[in-house]
């Protein structure tokens, strides 16, 4: 997927998804950040759980929930609440899939790539998979409903 990009427009599709990011930050007071499985996501000691590891994670951005922001143009780096516990969390624009809001006025979907920059062609030829053990539950994951309307 990411071999029909050139440089030039993963450099301008990373730029995009930066400014809309600021946006969001600066208008809206929490929104979401679904982020995709990416070789150089990091999210402290905490990693991906479960399906994370397949679907991704939805991260929550508001003032109350990160503690420090440092928007970079490859990545952004931020100090996110799980729980009671503070992770620092790396993403790289790459691995950026949605943006919305919390009301889901504004949604965007945008292209992920799965591609690591500066990378050795020989280390990507071909390295044995290894085989993923059997995870059973959610762990401790948080599903949210944002389905808008409630019968009450």
């Amino acid at each position: 997927m990411s071999q029909n990009l050139t440089q030039e427009e993963i450099t301008t599709l990373r730029e995009f998804k930066r400014d809309l990011f600021n946006l969001y930050w600066e208008r809206f007071g929490v929104f979401y950040l679904h982020v995709m499985p990416h070789p150089k996501l990091e999210i402290g000691k905490r990693g991906l759980l479960n399906a994370e590891k397949e679907s991704g994670i939805v991260l929550v951005f508001g003032d109350k929930a990160v503690k420090v922001l440092d928007s970079k143009p490859d990545y952004l780096f931020a100090e996110l609440q799980f729980g009671s516990t503070w992770e620092p969390t790396m993403i790289p624009w790459d691995a950026v899939f949605r943006i919305y809001d919390k009301f889901q006025n504004s949604a965007t979907q945008l292209r992920f790539l799965q591609i690591e920059t500066n990378t050795n062609p020989e280390e990507s030829i071909s390295k044995p998979k290894s085989q993923k053990p059997e995870v059973t539950g959610d762990g401790n994951v948080i599903r949210v409903d944002f389905g808008g309307k409630r019968n009450e």
